[in-house]
C-alpha cells in the first residue's frame, strides 16, 4: 500500500497545481492529507475542495480550526471566502489518524494544536519522543513546513509543506509505502521535492489585494525564508 501525505496546502492553488501533475503521474493507492488545507495563501477554498475531493483521510491543523471556529477577526478574508458550509466542515476534522503498516503502530497529526507548540525535527529528544507515547512506532506530522527525518526510540517524519514550503521554496511531501497489517514487513519513507511555479503563485496572492500579510507571504514563497526570520535579521544588521 502507497499512501501519498502531504499537509500545508495553504491557499496556494499553484503549488497544489502541481503536486496534482505529480501524484498523476506517481499513482498512489490513496492521498491523505495533515491539515492546514486554508489560510496564508490567496486560494483557501480552491486548496479547501482539491482536498475534500482528493483526499481519503484529512486531518485538522491550527489554522483549520482557528479559521474554521473565527477565532480571529483578521482572517475575515479567509471567512469570507470560504463560506460558512467550508467553515462548518473545518471544525469538524479529526485531529489525529492511527495506522497500522508493516506491523508498526504509526501516529498521524498535523502538529499543533495536538502539539502544545511548534515542534521542528531537530528539536529536543524529550518533546519528540513523548508523542510517541504510549505505543507508537513511528510518528508523522508537518506544521513546521520543513521536512526530515530522524530516529529517538521511535522514527520521526516532518513531510513539509505543499504550499509554504520553508527550506526549499518547492512543493513538499511524502510518500509512505508498507503492508497493510500485523506483519513485520519493510516501510518506506520517501520525501519529496517538487518544483513549481512560484512566480506565478506570487501573482496569484497579488490578485487578491486584500489577502492578510500578502507581502510576507510572497517572500516565503519565493525564498523559503520564514519572513520572521528575515525581519530578525534585517534588525541586527540595521540596529
Amino acid at each position: 500500500m502507497r499512501i501519498a501525505l502531504v499537509s500545508d496546502l495553504h491557499g496556494n492553488y499553484t503549488a497544489v497545481k502541481a503536486l496534482e501533475e505529480d501524484l498523476f503521474r506517481r499513482e498512489p493507492d490513496e492521498v491523505w492529507c495533515l491539515g492546514d488545507l486554508v489560510g496564508k495563501g490567496p486560494s483557501s477554498e480552491k486548496t479547501f475542495d482539491w482536498a475534500v475531493r482528493n483526499c481519503r483521510v484529512i486531518l485538522g491543523g491550527n489554522w483549520d480550526y482557528g479559521i474554521g471556529k473565527r477565532e480571529y477577526p483578521r482572517d475575515r478574508f479567509y471567512h469570507d471566502q470560504l463560506g460558512q458550509d467550508r467553515l462548518a466542515y473545518l471544525c469538524t476534522l479529526p485531529a489525529e489518524k492511527r495506522l497500522r503498516l508493516s506491523g508498526r503502530n504509526i501516529r498521524l497529526i498535523h502538529g499543533r494544536p495536538v502539539m502544545s507548540r511548534l515542534l521542528a525535527i531537530q528539536d529536543s529528544r524529550e518533546s519528540l519522543s513523548a508523542l510517541l507515547e504510549p505505543d507508537y512506532d513511528m510518528l508523522i506530522y508537518a506544521d513546521c513546513h520543513r521536512q526530515g527525518m530522524r530516529t529517538i526510540g521511535g522514527q520521526i517524519v516532518n513531510i513539509g509543506s505543499v504550499g509554504n514550503a520553508l527550506g526549499v521554496p518547492m512543493v513538499q511531501y511524502a510518500l509512505l509505502e508498507g503492508e497493510p497489517g500485523d506483519h513485520l514487513a519493510p516501510l518506506e519513507v520517501r520525501l519529496v521535492t517538487l518544483p513549481y511555479d512560484n512566480l506565478a503563485a506570487a501573482q496569484e496572492a497579488r490578485d487578491q489585494p486584500e489577502l492578510p500579510h500578502m507581502d510576507a507571504y510572497i517572500s516565503e514563497i519565493l525564498t523559503g525564508v520564514y519572513a520572521g526570520e528575515m525581519r530578525k535579521s534585517a534588525a541586527l544588521q540595521n540596529p
